[in-house]
């Protein structure tokens, strides 16, 4: 695989593009199906395929795995436990995080222990006119069903949760997070609802507006690090110690490889190595093929911009040096003057953004860019 660092760890996505039927507001790539669609089974030889060569030419364990979607939880637990025995062939990894949708959560999900270590479970919104709005598949009863299993099972879990959406208040989303974490999971996705062209919703509701979208976040934020959740990246709040590992590998810039229909890779260390499967699960179907891009070292630069400062953490210094071969403050120094000093934290080690700076994170990237 052109651009593979050996020298460095390797995550593994695994990507399952078929759902019941495709949300609203989803703009990722996916395929409704019924259960019995003769392609999923030929999906899953493509992919076992894919699997086994890109584990002989790796040679060990992944860092981390994630099986996503979709909603995976189609494929049934059985196949996905085919999936990760091939994916494992040459050890466990870290963390094995699998996509689950709630109405797909059975009573029996602990058979994917010790397989799968965590669960990321899309619950969205607790109210039913909300899910409606959104098109989502689960209504609020399996959503409690979905969060009572979950509750007491072997794995460390997420919920997923969107703000702002259509017809809901502020409120709204501090009992949605409210009622989530009484079940306590481990980790929780919080992300205003994003308006993507072509998708139905788009088609028949309009945004709140970029005010009130501040202020559901501002709430949901305050709500979650009253409940005890540390918000160490844009969108993510965690329990101690239960930081999603597999997102802290795209979030660091590290490498990943990313196989299914639509999926991207991204391997390499000071110059990136860019690839996408097959666009289509039709094209996938006939042969998989990966098409490759490399980034220039400007463009790599970039691109590790935009994915650390997403997080807590920001950026580590000496690890930019070690990257581009040169000093973040020299580079940055007279840009970072020029920004809101509310907006970041700006030590000798590290450079990151505050809450303040997250909200106006889009801006601050195009300012750093511009030096580039």
């Amino acid at each position: 695989m052109e651009g593979l660092d050996k020298s460095r760890d390797l995550s593994l996505y695994i990507h399952v593009p078929f759902c019941a039927r495709k949300c609203d507001y989803c703009a990722f790539y996916s395929v409704p199906v019924s259960g019995d669609d003769e392609r999923i089974e030929k999906y899953m030889s493509f992919i076992l395929a894919e699997l086994d060569a890109l584990s002989r030419e790796w040679g060990r364990a992944y860092k981390t795995i994630f099986i996503g979607g979709g909603n995976p939880g189609l494929l049934g637990y059985e196949r996905i436990l085919r999936i990760l025995d091939k994916a494992m062939e040459n050890g466990r990894s870290e963390e094995v995080t699998v996509e689950i949708n709630p109405e797909n959560v059975r009573e029996d999900i602990s058979i994917l222990s010790p397989a799968v270590t965590r669960i990321s479970l899309g619950i969205q919104s607790m109210s039913d006119s909300a899910l409606k709005t959104l098109g989502r598949n689960a209504s609020r009863k399996e959503n409690l069903k979905a969060l009572s299993i979950l509750s007491s099972s072997p794995f460390d879990w997420n919920a997923d949760i969107i703000t702002a959406i259509p017809g809901t208040t502020e409120k709204d989303t501090v009992s949605d997070i409210e009622e989530v974490a009484s079940y306590n999971p481990d980790h929780i996705s919080f992300y205003c609802l994003t308006f993507e062209e072509g998708t139905p919703l788009i088609k028949r509701e309009k945004p709140l507006g970029e005010d009130k979208e501040e202020s559901f976040l501002l709430s949901g934020w305050k709500a979650l690090e009253r409940l005890g959740y540390e918000h160490y990246e844009i969108s993510g709040f965690a329990k101690k110690g239960k930081r999603c590992r597999h997102n802290l590998v795209y979030w660091n810039l590290g490498q990943y490889v990313g196989i299914g229909p639509s999926a991207e890779s991204s391997v390499g260390y000071s110059s990136i190595v860019s690839m996408r499967d097959s666009e289509t699960l039709d094209d996938y179907l006939k042969r998989p093929e990966m098409t490759c891009s490399k980034l220039r070292k400007e463009e790599t630069e970039e691109e590790f911009l935009i994915v650390s400062l997403r997080i807590k953490d920001g950026i580590d210094k000496e690890e930019y040096r070690r990257r581009f071969s040169s000093s973040f403050d020299e580079r940055y120094g007279k840009a970072i003057s020029t920004l809101d000093k509310s907006s970041y934290i700006d030590t000798p080690e590290r450079f990151a953004l505050t809450e303040a700076g997250f909200m106006q994170l889009d801006w601050i990237i195009l300012r750093l860019a511009s030096v580039i």
